[in-house]
């Protein structure tokens, strides 16, 4: 297995890519989003709201050639956990969250059984991550592990995991790993990634320029991306468009990468572009809700259908029983919804269980804008104890202590 693939946010995601906990029928409710009369009715039977993956798609011809394969030769293991991983890729590539349960079926013969191989019991854990069932993640990989010690990719999971949910001195640990047994390159992505969020980012960008030769090429687009993200905890914003844009020159279409780049334009005030930046990714519920606050900022026509899709979108995965993302339900009930009261308790839901710096920004706006600033108290104390860097994020925690009783 493949492994880069811990470093894109589990999101996965890493920081970061799927939907995941669960927003609530009741509080589309209270927005005002599922009355009985729709928000929003398409002005004719062939306007797109939705577009699915043509069959053209590269990617798309590689999951059909290994469905191929793995239906003329059933019991290969190898190829089942082939199958799923391409299956991830892709879902993480549009930013769809039913790939995951296609990957999920695809190797459910093997995961149940005591003799899994470690990169089925992997490929099984980086799907748990998804629906942020980190702890059953965590157990997959020590098995893993422990049937293959030196098995990279799970202690680079592992590290991954512990970014998001805040552990840093397990992420040092676990990157030393990664580095014993997953060579330079990837130690130094990890440890570079680990110090973004410790105080340390010029630090993390050092490590990661010094990543050259086949790690630049096979991790390119992820360091790239890191690059950016650090340039963006110093407060250097041409520096990391520059490494944003290089990220998508590498890995066109790729949904992680055009989320935070479009991210990253909402917040310099730069909403028009993320229209056509986005206009060809839809189908991507991340990207959706960044057409949505681009719309929304720009006060066009367009505004209320894009708000009304994307609370459609939410709806009907609580209506099945899916798993939404809580920074995004927070984001969408605040900027979108009007309604700071339902973020902050979706904001404070997800900060139980993932700690990045969007999910302490999204904690911070929200009880600010409930008028509830002890509510981040607990923010505010680990932003400080992890030294994290970010002039968004000091403007925030300054603004709420300012305005704490």
């Amino acid at each position: 297995m493949d492994a880069s693939a811990g470093l894109r946010r589990p999101y996965i995601p890493t920081s970061a890519m799927f939907l995941r906990p669960l927003l609530s029928v009741a509080s589309l409710v209270a927005a005002g989003l599922c009355a009985a009369e729709p928000a929003y009715v398409p002005a004719s039977d062939a306007q797109v709201l939705q577009r699915v993956p043509a069959a053209s798609d590269p990617a798309v011809a590689r999951v059909a050639a290994l469905r191929a394969r793995l239906a003329s030769d059933p019991g290969s293991v190898r190829l089942a956990d082939e199958l799923a991983r391409a299956y991830i890729d892709f879902g993480r590539k549009v930013g769809d969250a039913h790939y995951a349960g296609y990957a999920e079926a695809v190797i459910a013969p093997w995961t149940s059984r005591p003799d899994a191989p470690p990169a089925v019991l992997v490929t099984q854990a980086t799907l748990l991550q998804y629906r942020h069932e980190f702890a059953k993640a965590r157990s997959l990989l020590g098995k893993a592990l422990a049937k293959e010690p030196g098995l990279a990719q799970a202690s680079l999971s592992l590290a991954t995991l512990d970014m998001v949910q805040g552990d840093y001195a397990s992420a040092a640990s676990r990157c030393s790993e990664v580095s014993r047994h997953g060579g330079v390159r990837l130690g130094l992505a990890c440890a570079g990634s680990l110090r973004l969020y410790t105080g340390q980012a010029a630090q993390g960008i050092a490590l990661l320029a010094r990543i050259d030769g086949e790690g630049a090429r096979t991790l390119g687009p992820w360091i790239e991306g890191l690059l950016a993200e650090g340039s963006e905890r110093l407060g250097r914003f041409d520096d990391a468009e520059t490494h944003h844009r290089r990220a998508l020159a590498l890995a066109p279409g790729d949904n992680f990468l055009l989320v935070a780049y479009a991210d990253f334009l909402l917040d310099r005030g730069r909403a028009k572009e993320v229209l056509p930046l986005l206009a060809d990714h839809v189908e991507s519920d991340t990207a959706y809700l960044r057409l949505a606050l681009a719309q929304s900022a720009l006060h066009t026509p367009d505004a209320s259908r894009y708000r009304w899709v994307m609370a459609a979108r939410f709806a009907a995965y609580a209506q099945r029983g899916g798993e939404l993302f809580g920074r995004e339900e927070a984001r969408f009930l605040l900027a979108l919804a009007k309604d700071p009261e339902a973020a902050l308790a979706a904001a404070l839901r997800n900060w139980e269980n993932q700690r990045e710096p969007a999910d302490a920004r999204i904690v911070l706006e929200a009880a600010l804008a409930a008028r509830q600033p002890e509510a981040a108290a607990a923010v505010v104390d680990f932003v400080a104890r992890s030294k994290l860097e970010d002039p968004r994020i000091d403007a925030l925690v300054r603004a709420v202590k300012g305005t704490a009783p």
